[in-house]
């Protein structure tokens, strides 16, 4: 029966087993495979399936109009593999992936139909370049160490949204866990096409091969495994074309691989890479220069790790949560980085998630995130960091949307670490109104380093500004910045 619960959901998502790069599919011939509707594509699973008829008359019911120019019979080829069913272990996608991950030639006979129809859906939608996630709760660093390259010979299923790994049913957020951080080209966003329109779906094809870029520790037991998708010889696709396609139907389908392959051309900025390497100074000033993420990789490799610079100026780009990551990964090659200044971008919370797991470990003293959509999620993440890192010096988060919340989250951990911090900037962030007074008077109290507190332009009243003027100078020199002027 059809299972709509979200927990089941969750178990494609962190549907993860090792795999070895071996492959014993290019030898196989099962000759020329005919494009059947599904109805005639499941025929020869009725065996292995006993409900695939009940199955697919499930999906042939939600699927009249797809989208991306697939008929009905391809949209509904991917809407079979999300369906869900009870017993799980009966659902469509787990015995096709057991089959997968077999690599046998005998075992994969019947589903070739099948996997011609879903291939041929799949080539019609889009290619995404993005980054999406999939988890597992326990442990499994060392099986992935750095520069390992592997092979996912089943359909991956994961997500675009790392917020929905955070809920219990998918990872939780305590206990062993692994997040794979994946840096895909192949991937495609199914939600169009799946039982579960709700859900933000990207669908790895079968046979994707990748290598490991790096491998740490996310705290509080989870451990963070960044993965990029290479080249790989098995792909699924080129596999099928080479044993089970006619000939008419390869010209098209090497045009789809062609594509493919063209979009894994390894990114170029050379203006930004001769810029780089030009310069004399260790203080790298990219301010302005319209930078996006793949130009975080030129960064990362020429000036983070190549030229060890001290200060790094990324401020008014277009980074996203992808570039932070890319960034992120280079930290842990560069002990020279004192100062990151990457205000006026678009990192977001899932940024500040990716950028905390390496700042407690670095030697960054001082850190700018103004104007980057952070909201008390991540100052939580923030808050988080300062209890391992006590030797951060300055932290800028203002034109932010932190509140009250995060203000408390913040101040309690300052208080907490007894950390080195002389600067906080909190200014423009709006949603501060004067439920934040005794979090700061607190902070004022009983920080001894803390030299400059900004809260201008923030919801603080008069008579809460009044309070912590007071409060300021009765204790010690601070400068204290606010609206009313006393």
């Amino acid at each position: 029966m059809v299972d709509s619960n979200e927990q089941s959901h969750a178990l494609r998502i962190c549907d993860i087993s090792e795999e070895s790069e071996e492959s014993t599919l290019a030898n196989s011939n099962y000759g020329c495979i005919p494009l059947v509707s599904l109805e005639t594509a499941i025929e020869p699973l009725v065996l292995l399936i006993p409900q695939i008829k009940r199955m697919t008359w499930t999906v042939k019911q939600n699927c009249a109009n797809p989208s991306d120019g697939l008929s009905p019979d391809e949209s509904a080829s991917i809407m079979l593999y999300t369906l869900e069913w009870q017993p799980r272990e009966d659902s469509f996608y787990i015995i096709l992936n057991k089959t997968m991950r077999s690599r046998n030639p005998s075992l994969l006979k019947p589903w070739l139909l099948y996997l011609k129809l879903i291939i041929i859906a799949f080539s019609k939608i889009p290619f995404e370049n993005r980054y999406v996630y999939r988890g597992v709760k326990q442990d499994v660093s060392t099986n992935y160490p750095p520069e390992k390259t592997f092979v996912w010979w089943s359909f991956s299923s994961c997500t675009a949204s790392i917020h929905v790994l955070e809920k219990e049913h998918f990872l939780g957020k305590t206990g062993a866990r692994t997040l794979f951080t994946i840096d895909c080209y192949s991937g495609k966003n199914i939600r169009q096409h799946s039982m579960y329109k709700t859900e933000d779906e990207v669908l790895l094809p079968a046979a994707c091969k990748f290598k490991v870029v790096s491998c740490m520790d996310g705290g509080n037991g989870l451990t963070i495994i960044h993965i990029k998708e290479i080249n790989s010889p098995y792909s699924l696709l080129q596999l099928l074309i080479k044993h089970a396609v006619t000939t008419t139907e390869l010209k098209s389908l090497s045009l789809l691989t062609s594509m493919k392959m063209q979009s894994y051309v390894p990114y170029q900025n050379e203006t930004l890479t001769q810029a780089i390497r030009e310069s004399t100074s260790q203080n790298l000033n990219l301010s302005g220069e319209q930078l996006n993420d793949q130009d975080m990789e030129i960064v990362a490799k020429e000036g983070i790790i190549n030229k060890q610079c001290i200060i790094l100026n990324l401020m008014y780009n277009q980074i996203t949560r992808k570039g932070v990551s890319t960034l992120v990964n280079s930290l842990n090659h560069n002990e020279c980085l004192k100062e990151l200044i990457l205000s006026y971008n678009k990192v977001s919370n899932d940024g500040v998630r990716f950028l905390v797991t390496t700042l407690s470990k670095c030697v960054l003293e001082r850190v700018d995130l103004s104007e980057n959509d952070i909201s008390d999620e991540g100052a939580k993440y923030l808050a988080d960091m300062l209890e391992s890192k006590t030797d951060l010096i300055q932290l800028s988060l203002s034109a932010n949307q932190i509140g009250n919340y995060g203000v408390n989250m913040l101040t309690d951990a300052l208080l907490c670490n007894n950390t080195c911090l002389e600067l906080l900037n909190l200014s423009a962030n709006v949603n501060i109104t004067d439920d934040s007074i005794s979090s700061f008077i607190n902070l004022i109290d009983h920080h001894q380093s803390l030299k400059k507190l900004d809260l201008r332009h923030t919801r603080l009243s008069e008579s809460g500004q009044a309070k912590l003027y007071a409060v300021t100078k009765s204790k010690r020199p601070l400068q204290l910045w606010l609206d009313r002027v006393m």
